[in-house]
């Protein structure tokens, strides 16, 4: 597939086309933080910010979400078909985050039908990052500013032109029709890349960490990295890859549905068995766990870390907590044997 280049105007273009016949969501601004949420026009967008507030996780794992309805009698009734969707301004770490819900989901038996259908029906269209924030670190886990994973076109912005780069039939299929970039144009897009990678200093043995965690469980470092963590899961809640959900059954006057609603391993009754016992009632277990599950418990079961790099976490933990240090102390202090 052969990259394209694309003009403001023509992009513009294309969006409101896009947002005419199809479910377009975008970075909008919503107070003096950015979401993805659907608009009608390109006016709407808000693609000045790194990343929004929340994941565009939500697209294909949505935080709240009807399984199914029923009734007394016996019938129940499927939610409404899921329609086309386009998410544009997805930034490659949020992509990958999108890939890994996928993936996670896929599991090793039956697919998820509601994740796997929304992905079916999503064209992704990112925006590689120029100037990553002081927060992002997608470079330490195995991204990349301008990475193309889990995305159907990545956009890299030249001023006043972008490299439009297919990576799907979807993705062509959007721009076939404009031309190719000229050789400066190629050069100017790997300077901005270059740039960029620059800008993320941290780089982490992911591998290396892996097998510490194997053997760490019980180390007595945890104590001291757990001890700020308030157990509030905005981290969690804004990560692009965390995926746990509780489903209940709410009914009334004799029908009812199945929901399935985001859930957290910080919250205190996540882990607490039906005979009253809780494996995690410590705190910091809870905050531990977390750091396992992104760097050890993932790999063990979908073959990668669940860490995007986005910092949304650091951004937002209201006890300051910043999971680079986190992971750092810990590859310096775990034995590897």
């Amino acid at each position: 597939m052969r990259p394209r280049v694309i003009s403001p105007e023509q992009l513009n273009d294309l969006l409101d086309k896009l947002a005419g016949r199809t479910a377009l969501h975008a970075p909008a601004k919503v107070k003096d933080w950015t979401e993805f949420r659907r608009v009608r026009s390109h006016r709407e967008i808000d693609a000045s910010r790194v990343n929004t507030k929340q994941p565009a996780k939500a697209a294909l794992f949505p935080p709240h979400e009807v399984m199914f309805r029923y009734d007394r009698s016996g019938s129940t009734a499927e939610p409404e078909a899921q329609a086309e969707m386009v998410l544009y301004g997805v930034r490659p770490c949020d992509a990958a985050g999108l890939a890994f819900i996928g993936k996670f989901f896929a599991g090793n038996g039956p697919a998820d039908p509601y994740v796997r259908t929304r992905r079916e029906k999503t064209t992704v269209i990112g925006l590689a990052c120029s100037s990553p924030a002081d927060t992002c670190f997608c470079l330490a886990v195995g991204g990349s500013p301008s990475g193309t994973r889990g995305m159907d076109l990545l956009l890299t912005d030249l001023g006043g032109r972008y490299v439009a780069e297919p990576q799907s039939a979807k993705g062509e299929a959007l721009v076939r029709d404009l031309p190719e970039p000229a050789p400066a144009d190629l050069a100017r897009k790997k300077e901005l890349a270059d740039k960029a990678a620059a800008a993320i200093p941290l780089r982490l043995d992911t591998a290396g960490l892996k097998r510490r965690l194997d053997k760490g469980f019980e180390h007595p470092a945890w104590e001291a990295l757990c001890l700020p963590c308030v157990n509030c899961a905005a981290c969690t809640f804004l990560c692009p890859t965390c995926h746990c959900f509780d489903v209940t059954d709410e009914e009334r006057k004799g029908s009812g549905a199945r929901i399935r609603v985001w859930d957290s391993c910080q919250f205190c009754q996540y882990s607490r068995h039906a005979s009253g016992h809780n494996p995690r009632v410590a705190p910091q277990s809870r905050y531990r766990n977390r750091v396992m599950d992104k760097f050890k418990y993932t790999v063990d079961q979908v073959g990668e870390v669940s860490c995007v790099g986005c910092g949304r976490c650091i951004v937002e933990c209201p006890s300051g907590i910043d999971v680079r240090e986190t992971v750092e102390m810990l590859a310096k202090t775990l034995p590897e044997k």
